[in-house]
């Protein structure tokens, strides 16, 4: 609980990480409710479903990517991280307070997002509430399950990353880039696009577990004498 507040102060006082938070929340919730409105009535339900969700889950991406590598480098850059290795703090708590803290700020501009699309999309179409693909099952578990697992998977890679690479530019460019992994997959047409509702939800908890097991291990890994002599090179 130190750690945690500790980093949600420090999010909150960076006026970058505010800003690229604002800047992914409005964008990835003013873009989808446009480009929606291009797409052909012969396109897929499931493809328009995820082709809208999809924004979601790059607000979340950006947030964390930004927000994991920024915790740790702020503090490198500070020469405070020294300070923090120096106390009595367990070196779970170390780790985990930054992961934990990085992945809610990427969940909360997933909500936030998801909350201007539907407020955009219910001013564009002029005819009251509407809950947009957040009404279709597949929606839903991609919108509020697949992005907390990746927002979770996101923040392990992108501390860790920080922690031995002091470049924000890179570090943020290796946590995006680790996403392929994941969508790997997909990419190379091993998975239809055209799958079924079942299928996402055993997907949602594979990744549930694959993030979990992830950031166990990170724990594990996670070592301040190691870290100490590595901030020292």
């Amino acid at each position: 609980m130190t750690m945690i507040w500790k980093e949600t102060a420090e999010f909150v006082g960076n006026r970058r990480s505010l800003g690229v938070f604002g800047f992914a929340v409005l964008l990835m919730g003013i873009i989808p409710t446009i480009a929606t409105r291009h797409m052909g009535p012969g396109t897929p339900e499931t493809l328009r479903v995820l082709f809208d969700v999809f924004y979601v889950i790059f607000a979340t991406l950006i947030v964390v990517a930004n927000t994991a590598s920024d915790l740790v480098l702020h503090e490198r850059v500070g020469r405070t991280l020294d300070y923090l290795l120096a106390t009595r703090l367990p070196d779970s708590a170390i780790f985990l307070g930054k992961v934990i803290v990085s992945a809610l700020m990427g969940y909360l501009a997933a909500l936030v997002a998801i909350a201007l699309q539907i407020g955009v999309t219910a001013a564009l179409q002029g005819h009251g509430f509407s809950w947009i693909y957040l009404a279709d099952p597949i929606g839903r578990i991609v919108a509020l399950g697949i992005t907390a697992c990746l927002a979770v998977y996101a923040s392990v890679v992108g501390t860790f990353v920080a922690l031995r690479i002091g470049d924000q530019r890179s570090a943020y460019l290796l946590t995006v880039l680790s996403i392929g992994v994941i969508l790997l997959p997909l990419i190379l047409g091993w998975i239809p696009i055209e799958t079924t509702t079942a299928w996402f939800a055993d997907a949602a908890l594979v990744f549930a577990g694959i993030a979990v097991a992830l950031a166990a291990i990170g724990v594990l890994l996670f070592k301040r004498e190691l870290l100490v002599l590595n901030l020292q090179e």
